[in-house]
């Protein structure tokens, strides 16, 4: 299943100039990925193009892995997003590299019954089904939380790079029903990073003793903290902790404190003195449909447009479906010695060099 890309093609043209943007800037060693994120996809829609041309690039550049950012799926009645964001899961992992899958606030579909009053939660996606839709594509690779089976969040080993990519769940509230069948939380609006993650984080993601100079890199589908963010909605609740644990991690230090309110109070002891300082090549994230860095603690955060073809802003990218510029993702090349990457961009919008 999938769109095959014609020879004679505007995609065909693209591929082969971003390949060569790519080839021609790489370094010996380098690591190289994709960033694709916000497809809002429907069955047999459009972006399977875009997935067909990441397959491409993907044999041709000898990509590390495929990061997707979430927001797989447009919403709708539960068996048609399951369907789309099967079919979406499917094509991306014929890429034949791991596709490392952060969960977006659209994905779980609660919307839907919340618009329509429903009164219950049958379109909902649940974890367990998230899981079994986009875990076959990184279970080679995926180390996900034990002491929590269900959870989204996990981290990935790259050895050859010398690079663990930790993907962040933001909205790893408990999936409960109330009393009227409603789901207590919807994951398109309450965005939070629980306790458990961020021990799991601080224990086990950011653990590399033994593992001298090796980086990570972090995504989640909504930017850690919102500050200076453009296209925001809401914080994620203890995301300031969580950033703080990024920083102890990176300078390696030590964080301790306690907050949050009620089910989403933590109490976090996190010490990396032991593994001394680590480099963040950057935390990706997606959900704003913007191309931005934003450097924090000098660390760079980075989103990109989404490949929708919608253009969110008037800042924004023009779109037209039919041309290259109905989708939009980045091929991401880190020079682990000069601290540099270098994102090359396919379709709408701009390529972008970001220094860590």
């Amino acid at each position: 299943m999938g769109e095959a890309i014609p020879a004679e093609s505007s995609y065909a043209s693209e591929i082969q100039a971003v390949a060569e943007a790519v080839e021609a800037s790489r370094t010996e060693g380098a690591l190289s990925f994709a960033f694709i994120t916000d497809l809002h996809h429907r069955a047999s829609g459009n972006q399977l193009r875009a997935a067909a041309a990441l397959r491409e690039l993907a044999a041709r550049l000898r990509l590390d892995f495929v990061l997707h950012g979430g927001d797989a799926s447009a919403n709708g009645p539960k068996e048609d997003v399951v369907a789309a964001q099967r079919e979406m899961a499917e094509a991306l992992a014929r890429t034949g590299v791991p596709v490392l899958t952060a969960k977006g606030n659209h994905d779980d579909n609660s919307i839907y019954d919340h618009e329509r009053k429903t009164g219950a939660a049958e379109h909902v996606v649940f974890p367990q089904q998230s899981k079994a839709i986009w875990g076959a594509a990184s279970e080679a690779v995926a180390r996900y939380d034990d002491a929590r089976p269900d959870s989204l969040y996990f981290y990935a080993d790259f050895p050859s790079k010398r690079v663990r990519v930790v993907v962040l769940d933001c909205m790893d509230h408990p999936y409960r029903l109330k009393e009227s069948g409603e789901l207590a939380y919807l994951g398109q609006w309450h965005y939070v990073f629980s306790q458990g993650q961020m021990e799991w984080l601080a224990q086990r993601a950011f653990d590399l003793r033994g593992r001298p100079d090796w980086s990570v890199i972090i995504m989640s589908h909504v930017a850690i903290l919102q500050d200076g963010v453009f296209g925001v909605d809401h914080p994620v609740r203890n995301g300031e902790a969580l950033w703080d644990i990024v920083k102890a991690f990176r300078d390696g230090g030590r964080f301790r404190g306690e907050g949050g309110e009620g089910e989403f109070a933590y109490r976090i002891d996190a010490d990396f003195a032991a593994q001394g300082a680590r480099d963040v090549i950057g935390c990706w994230f997606g959900h704003v449909h913007h191309d931005q860095v934003v450097v924090r603690d000098g660390i760079p955060n980075i989103s990109a447009v989404n490949a929708w073809t919608l253009q969110e802003f008037p800042e924004s990218p023009k779109r037209e479906e039919g041309s290259v510029t109905e989708t939009a993702f980045d091929i991401v090349t880190a020079d682990l010695g000069a601290r540099v990457c270098r994102l090359t961009r396919f379709g709408a919008g701009e390529s972008r060099t970001v220094r860590y």
